[in-house]
């Protein structure tokens, strides 16, 4: 007779079920964050129009001199709008309505309450400042020489200009990475989304997302015969990147794109469903 399949003495094999993909992140939900958030995109434009003269008189000291003020920027920007990795920070929702928190001890009246108030107040911008300066190091260490060698696979010069290249994947990366690992850390199921262009949108992707299209578009008058002198390279990269940076920040925060992902193909839409539940 043949065995029941429901039988104990038997296992049945099961299919293995994919992680739940890592959620959109949400920008903080205290006033200064909200606000701040929609002024970051505007002071980075105002930055790279401020330095846009000496980066096309002098490129190198042009991306040295706007290097520390976009990393500045940016730290600034996920310290004060940005949940960091495995935090689990109250987070404004895209329509802008943060959810309420009842007040803890810290909150109650007396000398007591407002001490250690301070010491919690301290204890928390610590708790962002540490992962926000790991996060530089690894902009740094890790991302400036991919977008490098990114630079030259495109047609960057391989053996003259080699300032110009790595200032500028410094100043690329530091535009789509920190914030990134910022809020994900090294989550390589996050990370696999972001090389296969599958996150959910937020600002945080939508950013780095148009940094990349905006330097990709960037590029376009580069080889062009107007003999002009912002056609050096990278100059038209960057600048495309600071708008694609702001464009993209924009419009993944709105409602009607938040949470969304790139479908490429009908396939895609399936795994979309199940990585989304």
């Amino acid at each position: 007779m043949a065995s029941d399949p429901s039988s104990p003495g038997q296992s049945t094999p099961q299919t293995p079920t994919e992680k739940p993909s890592t959620p959109p992140v949400n920008i903080l939900s205290s006033p200064v964050s909200r606000v701040y958030s929609i002024i970051h995109p505007a002071l980075l434009l105002a930055l790279g129009a401020a330095h846009f003269e000496t980066l096309v008189a002098y490129p190198t000291k042009g991306l040295l001199n706007s290097l520390p003020w976009l990393t500045l920027t940016q730290i600034l920007y996920v310290v004060i709008c940005l949940p960091p990795a495995g935090s689990t920070e109250t987070t404004a929702p895209a329509d802008g309505k943060s959810s309420s928190r009842s007040p803890g001890p810290a909150s109650r009246h007396g000398k007591h309450g407002k001490r250690k108030q301070h010491v919690n107040s301290w204890a928390c911008i610590w708790s962002r400042l540490l992962p926000a300066f790991l996060a530089l190091a690894l902009t740094f260490a890790l991302a400036t020489p991919a977008l490098a060698v990114l630079l030259v696979l495109f047609g960057a010069p391989l053996t003259t200009h080699n300032a110009e290249t790595i200032l500028g994947a410094a100043h690329l990366a530091v535009l789509s990475a920190t914030a990134l690992i910022y809020t994900h850390g090294l989550d390589r199921s996050v990370w696999n989304e972001v090389w296969g262009i599958a996150r959910p949108a937020d600002a945080v992707w939508g950013s780095a997302l148009g940094t990349g299209l905006g330097a990709w578009f960037g590029a376009i008058p580069i080889p062009l015969d107007w003999d002009r002198p912002w056609q050096a390279f990278p100059i038209t990269i960057l600048t495309g990147a600071y708008i694609g940076y702001a464009v993209g920040s924009f419009v993944a925060r709105t409602p009607l794109v938040f949470g969304k992902r790139i479908i490429f193909a009908a396939e895609d839409v399936e795994d979309a469903e199940k990585k989304s539940n």
